[in-house]
């Protein structure tokens, strides 16, 4: 099998370096991860061999997996279901609109919206005639959306009615010629649609040109005028995507076709249970590589429908796994906490559940614990970021150990370097992961500077820092470097405290920043929100900060607490580091519970 004369230098090398980690021959390490790649023991031969990048587009790729399924289920939305071939007609008609409209392959096209049918359609239709999808979160501000408009220099936005409010303010100072609205009700069943707009009513569009509803945009389009798909063009960009912006200025990240596509091929490797007429519990937006690829592209991709939910209510998350039996959860912490806290969700037969998996935001060990005693299944978790279509390394089976964040996907590459260098650190030091592989972006939109301040030589710097165990082969995440503490000269690391406070049977969610000190440089603070039925006192405060003084260095205790009802997020609901930064510069965040 090695000696197939249609594997590559590369593979033949990892194939090496697989024989190398499980034991088959013998031979010195070359004494850095990046040139070992330990982590190959937990892949087969086969998988390195057959793992190839697609060269097709997300759309050619996405029809050509399900072009003899057409009738299977592709889409279940609020009582309605819509099969591969009726989304192929919606992402037909679309881009016919759009093209009527004057756009041509290479613009860029603004989606601002929720998971509903329009926006998958979307996605798909504007990747199938070549057009950049700028997807961009419905409940940014109105500044944001008009500097995401500007900045894409979109003639087209498709969105939903209820931001139609804030781009009525701000169209006119973009280059905008026509904004499509969508309302939640156009995909219901009838029963949902007439109940939904009796109880909302219907939102009335602007008595001018520059808006049109969904319906008739999609009328005016002409069919016609979809033959074949865009052709193929290796690297050329495709969507863009925003990062969430959680310890500075968000930016559009610009992924391609490959990038898309091979996530799905990784996937396929490290989860291979996935199969043909099952769902997914579609949660995580579309305007995040989260959601967009390993909770749409990819299930739909392997003919696994998806259950869009545009707005998650967690007080009626029992009447949709009640409704749908989803056999695959994908998810942010956050999600996990909700579900565990809807009590009409417990004592319930899970046994559909086959994949419970969660990226987005580190998983502390106590909810791990938690999740799997009550689906029945061991969490897998992810780690990625946009710049890297939201997956990089993966934790699962055989190699997900408790706090890891598991393996390079097949295909990729890692390195932990001394911030701000480019020279690798010993295995089980910490330091800036960075990745390499065909799920990193393009670059930066219109950001020449910090494309080369993050791609360097092909690596990406992630501006995230972890280490990679020589006991279990798997990377472990300490902290974004933004949030990393330096107290006296030593690192400390956020989530190793927040753990820790996390423990205490009273606390819910834990945050913990570094504030100023005159002496040390820097102290910890930590946030606390605490569980329901526990009323803060002194007693309550005391027992928090023994917990502390028994289980962390003397470094790592925080100096400071406090109590609040809530704590901030960002967009995708992730805990925001930055807001409580700047709350403690004097910004209002929110009420305080003393």
């Amino acid at each position: 099998m090695i000696k197939d004369l249609n594997i590559n230098d590369d593979k033949m090398r990892d194939l090496y370096l697989r024989d190398l980690a499980v034991g088959n021959i013998q031979g010195p390490p070359m004494g850095r991860i990046s040139w070992d790649k330990p982590w190959l023991k937990y892949y087969t031969e086969q998988q390195i061999i057959d793992f190839e990048v697609p060269s097709m587009t997300i759309y050619d790729y996405m029809m050509k997996n399900n072009k003899d399924h057409l009738s299977d289920d592709a889409l279940f939305y609020f009582g309605k279901k819509i099969s591969y071939e009726k989304l192929e007609g919606m992402i037909n008609q679309f881009a016919s609109g759009v093209l009527e409209s004057g756009i041509v392959a290479g613009d860029v096209v603004t989606v601002c919206m929720p998971n509903t049918p329009e926006a998958v359609a979307a996605f798909y239709a504007l990747n199938r005639i070549g057009v950049v999808a700028n997807m961009i979160h419905p409940l940014s501000s109105e500044n944001e959306i008009k500097e995401y408009l500007k900045e894409s220099n979109s003639k087209l936005l498709l969105t939903i009615d209820s931001s139609l409010d804030k781009i009525s303010n701000i169209i006119d100072d973009t280059n905008v010629e026509k904004t499509v609205v969508v309302s939640p009700s156009d995909s219901m069943s009838l029963p949902m649609k007439i109940g939904y707009n009796l109880k909302f009513g219907k939102v009335a569009l602007p008595d001018n040109n520059k808006f049109t509803s969904w319906k008739k945009f999609i009328k005016e389009g002409r069919e016609n005028k979809i033959s074949d798909s865009f052709p193929f063009e290796k690297d050329s960009p495709a969507v863009m995507l925003h990062t969430g912006g959680t310890t500075g200025k968000s930016k559009a990240v610009v992924l391609t076709n490959e990038n898309f596509n091979s996530m799905v091929e990784q996937f396929k490797n490290n989860t291979s249970n996935f199969e043909r007429g099952e769902k997914m519990l579609t949660v995580m937006p579309v305007f995040h590589g989260f959601g967009l690829c390993s909770s749409l592209h990819l299930p739909l991709s392997l003919g696994v429908g998806c259950i869009l939910i545009p707005k998650l209510e967690i007080k009626d998350i029992d009447k949709v796994f009640d409704k749908y039996h989803p056999n695959h959860i994908l998810g942010v912490p956050t999600l996990f906490k909700g579900i565990l806290k809807n009590k009409n969700m417990h004592n319930k037969d899970f046994s559909y559940v086959k994949n419970i998996v969660s990226g987005g935001d580190l998983v502390k060990d106590s909810l791990e614990d938690t999740v799997n005693e009550f689906f029945g299944i061991n969490l897998s978790k992810g780690y990625g970021l946009s710049e890297a279509v939201a997956g990089a390394t993966f934790a699962t089976g055989d190699y997900n150990s408790y706090g890891s964040i598991g393996i390079p996907m097949i295909g990729t590459n890692l390195k932990i370097v001394k911030p701000g260098t480019d020279i690798e650190v010993y295995q089980g030091e910490v330091g800036e992961i960075c990745i390499k592989g065909s799920s990193v972006m393009k670059e930066y939109y219109n950001n020449e500077e910090e494309t080369k301040n993050t791609l360097i030589d092909g690596w990406l710097h992630t501006g995230d820092l972890g280490y990679y165990s020589k006991e279990d082969c798997q990377l472990y995440f300490s902290t974004r470097k933004g949030n990393m503490i330096i107290s006296s000269g030593v690192n400390v690391y956020p989530n190793v405290i927040e753990e820790v406070i996390e423990s205490h049977e009273a606390v819910l969610m834990c945050a913990v920043i570094g504030v100023h000190d005159q002496y040390k440089g820097q102290i910890p603070k930590a946030f606390i929100v605490l569980n329901e039925g526990y009323e803060l006192n002194e007693k309550l405060e005391q027992s928090i900060n023994d917990l502390c003084q028994r289980n962390l260095n003397k470094y790592s205790i925080p100096k400071k607490y406090e109590y609040l009802e809530k704590l901030p997020q960002t967009l995708l609901g992730k805990v925001s580091h930055k807001k409580l930064k700047e709350y403690e510069q004097g910004h209002v965040l929110v009420k305080s519970k003393r």
